[in-house]
């Protein structure tokens, strides 16, 4: 039920426009209602425990000596009444419950984390990954449990970097190699093509996209999914390498192939990229109603932080508008705050960062020198949480405006600091080194 939930989205027959209805849509609260029904499941067979076969037990590795202490979540059970036990307690126990049982009850911790990865809380889908693989190791499959470390890693590119995601990726790609090929060569191509996006090396970036086609069947109607995110990156590298007319005709494109095959999260996506594609070619005007179409398509579906990303770009097309429209700006960005800084990864938090500085340097009525807090803290967070994703060109806009603000206050050696960084940051986007981690090995 949980899983039609997901794929069925529920919605009025008119979704958009000021008629549309609020009620009847698939929220992520109401398909975690459904999997919360597999702990009644379990439950009883833990009162049927003598009626069932002993075919397997749930036996993870700190879970072999149920009195060494694990964090809150152990408790004393002589002090647990019957009514406070949950699925986690009850989990911790040794029991005779099979292991097919369990790696369904299991399998629902890893569909939760599908499901908030979608609706766009990554830190929950990173809690029930991380539950999946903790407690459900040994009764699961190897492929599933291959699939909760890919969204570990694929988390921790999002909020640590890619250094502390490649070395993870070294260790389950040791582990899983050969049981999952396929799904590790797509999260080594995925982390590649990113970093070498942030990077500035373009070449290796269409390289790992080519490669990542490879992967995908080429019958059409087949991998679908796959073919879909290919022809997101490919366009994203277009972008990054300023070929506008050819980024967006891809984009138009995808956007027929999500139409023709009902993918509704990918259409909110594209339009999103379309708008991303107008503002950096300068036609601010032309991306407002693919940013707004965006946002209306997250609105029917529930797609929190992907519309908060269409709501930070749409404030960044407003304030392409001039100086008038920053008050706009900054009131758009102020709404969708609490979802990016609860919920987003380095590079829309940093976007939003310096947004937000920028909204103010631009807004006549501000004065640096009377608040100079609210444009250099921003851009402080903005330069670390980039520098951690070696994302240069926006390092190094981040470090030109935190350089001109000092200027300002007449700080010679603060802006000295941050012009060298500006420097070090465009040199390394205008020649692009190549490391190990960048190359792509065969795999």
């Amino acid at each position: 039920m949980a899983k039609f939930e997901m794929m069925h989205v529920q919605r009025p027959m008119h979704s958009f426009g000021p008629k549309a209805s609020v009620s009847l849509r698939t929220r992520p609260a109401d398909v975690c209602k459904e999997l919360r029904l597999s702990s009644h499941v379990i439950s009883e067979f833990s009162n049927e425990g003598s009626a069932i076969s002993h075919d397997g037990s749930f036996a993870t590795s700190w879970l072999k000596n149920p009195q060494t202490p694990f964090g809150p979540l152990m408790t004393n059970r002589e002090n647990v009444s019957v009514n406070d036990c949950n699925p986690f307690e009850f989990c911790a126990q040794q029991s005779s419950i099979p292991k097919s049982v369990l790696r369904q009850f299991g399998s629902s911790f890893l569909f939760r984390a599908t499901t908030w990865e979608m609706y766009g809380s990554t830190s929950l889908a990173r809690i029930n990954a991380l539950v999946y693989a903790t407690c459900f190791a040994d009764a699961s499959s190897l492929d599933n449990l291959a699939l909760a470390c890919v969204k570990l890693v694929q988390h921790m590119a999002a909020y640590k970097g890619y250094r502390e995601a490649l070395l993870a990726f070294r260790i389950i790609e040791e582990k899983f190699h050969v049981i999952s090929k396929s799904r590790i060569s797509l999260l080594k191509l995925q982390l590649l093509h990113e970093r070498a996006l942030h990077r500035g090396h373009l070449k290796v970036a269409q390289q790992a996209c080519d490669e990542l086609g490879a992967l995908a069947s080429p019958v059409t109607g087949v991998d679908v999914d796959l073919k879909t995110e290919v022809s997101l990156r490919h366009a994203r590298t277009l972008l990054a390498a300023n070929q506008f007319s050819q980024a967006a005709e891809v984009a138009h494109s995808l956007f027929c192939t999500c139409y023709k095959y009902t993918k509704q999260v990918e259409k909110a996506a594209v339009l999103l990229l379309l708008a991303e594609i107008h503002k950096k070619s300068g036609n601010a005007a032309l991306g407002l109603p693919y940013a707004m179409a965006s946002i209306l398509f997250c609105q029917s579906f529930n797609l929190d932080l992907l519309k908060a990303s269409a709501t930070l770009t749409l404030a960044e097309l407003w304030l392409s508008h001039g100086p008038s429209e920053a008050q706009r700006a900054l009131a758009l960005l102020h709404g969708v705050f609490p979802m990016i800084l609860g919920h987003g990864g380095l590079e829309l938090c940093a976007r939003a960062h310096i947004t937000e500085a920028k909204c103010h340097l631009s807004d006549p009525s501000y004065s640096v020198h009377r608040e100079p807090d609210l444009v250099l803290s921003p851009l402080s967070e903005a330069c670390q949480q980039l520098e951690l994703l070696e994302y240069h060109e926006l390092a190094a806009e981040a470090f030109y405006l935190m350089a001109m603000v000092y200027d300002k206050l007449g700080n010679l050696q603060e802006r000295e600091k941050a012009a060298a960084s500006f420097k070090e940051h465009t040199l390394a986007l205008r020649k692009p080194q190549e490391s190990a981690d960048d190359l792509l090995d065969p795999i």
